[in-house]
């Protein structure tokens, strides 16, 4: 639909034509004559009905970006990992954001190289849509490969649907082959104890276990915080993660010094499941018992109070990881431990490796945790 509005101004008058299609962005140009801009606004309308944007396909006219996400959320997303799904929804809400009203039929390599290339300045718009917060540092080379590798596993899709032409537009949008360095942030060992004891004095009575348990195998926070009773076996030294990554389960051990905080950890749990009214299956329940605790608050404030910058929680697991280089392990060893079915992920470490070593985790663990 056109619309075509009348301005006023120190120039004279002047005629201010728009365009508006669903599943296409707003096309609009101004005129000094009337004639000029409805002959303008009638021609834009008719090379959009007629598809002269694009030599596309009928469905590719109908079919919007949004169409596509909202087909991936519900055919794809549900098959992969919960933590997989908490990512990939950041990438599906900024494209749906910023292409979702457009038809699959006008989205050109041009229009997606421009907003490929906008992210690297863009920092993230979800915190930017917060009151009070500082600006946003760009995206790194990384995080924008990410966002440009989702967009065309989105319109790959489209094209398995029958939605999209033999012409996919992201070939013809550059691939970003050179991220950024992988991070490795380890803790030193006045880090370490610096962040035990702020840990340890928490009053979250369930963070200093969890962080233990983060240092001592590896694990990411998700795979801690959903285990359950059953999935803990101290006779048999393991534990069995099952909410993975990569939806495959895996063991890691519990020796040494993590299997003592357990033990003092279930002592405690008993007490504090006692007063739930339902109990809880749940290793570190939250006061319900009905879902696994939420220790964001109480790790960044321990983390602040040990005055410790530039680290997040899953550089624990990089911890753990370097840990086992430097006390011996195997690239093979420590992609078993973490549960990498490549050596790819682990090479990072590789600089910090020895020669090979027995019991690998059992000797990191007793080496930097000082006994009861």
């Amino acid at each position: 639909m056109a619309v075509i509005d009348k301005r006023v101004g120190k120039k004279g008058v002047s005629y201010r034509a728009r365009v508006r299609v669903h599943g296409y962005p707003v096309q609009a140009k101004t005129f000094k004559r009337l004639t000029d801009a409805q002959t303008w606004a009638k021609r834009i309308e008719t090379q959009i009905a007629d598809g002269e944007f694009r030599n596309v396909s009928t469905q590719a006219k109908k079919q919007t970006l949004a169409d596509v996400i909202n087909k991936y959320r519900e055919d794809v997303l549900p098959h992969k990992a919960p933590s997989s799904q908490r990512v990939e929804n950041t990438y599906l809400n900024h494209w749906e954001r910023e292409l979702g009203s457009y038809a699959l039929s006008f989205l050109t390599h041009e229009i997606i190289s421009k907003k490929v290339a906008e992210l690297k300045n863009a920092g993230d718009q979800r915190e930017q849509l917060e009151e009070g917060q500082k600006p946003n540092k760009p995206k790194s080379p990384k995080t924008v490969k990410h966002y440009r590798d989702n967009l065309e596993i989105l319109l790959n899709h489209a094209q398995k649907w029958g939605w999209l032409g033999a012409a996919n537009p992201m070939q013809g949008v550059g691939r970003i082959t050179k991220a950024n360095k992988e991070r490795v942030r380890f803790l030193d060992d006045d880090e370490r104890q610096a962040l035990l004891a702020a840990c340890k004095a928490s009053p979250n009575p369930q963070l200093y276990a969890v962080v233990v348990f983060a240092l001592s195998t590896g694990a990411r926070k998700n795979e801690i915080l959903k285990l359950k009773l059953k999935d803990l076996d101290l006779d048999r030294q393991v534990a069995i993660l099952r909410e993975t990554k990569n939806r495959e389960t895996r063991k890691v051990p519990i020796v040494g010094y993590l299997k003592d905080v357990l033990l003092d950890h279930l002592e405690w749990r008993k007490d504090y499941v006692a007063d739930m009214e339902n109990g809880s299956d749940f290793i570190f329940p939250r006061t319900d018992g009905k879902e696994p605790i939420d220790i964001r608050k109480a790790w960044e404030n321990a983390r602040d109070k040990a005055g410790i910058v530039d680290f997040r929680f899953h550089d624990l697991r990089h911890s753990a990881a370097s840990y086992l280089a430097m006390n011996g392990a195997s690239q093979l060893e420590i992609a078993e431990v973490l549960g990498h079915k490549t050596l790819q992920m682990v090479k990072r470490y590789s600089h910090l490796s020895e020669d090979h070593t027995r019991d690998v985790v059992k000797k990191m663990n007793s080496k930097i945790f000082k006994p009861k």
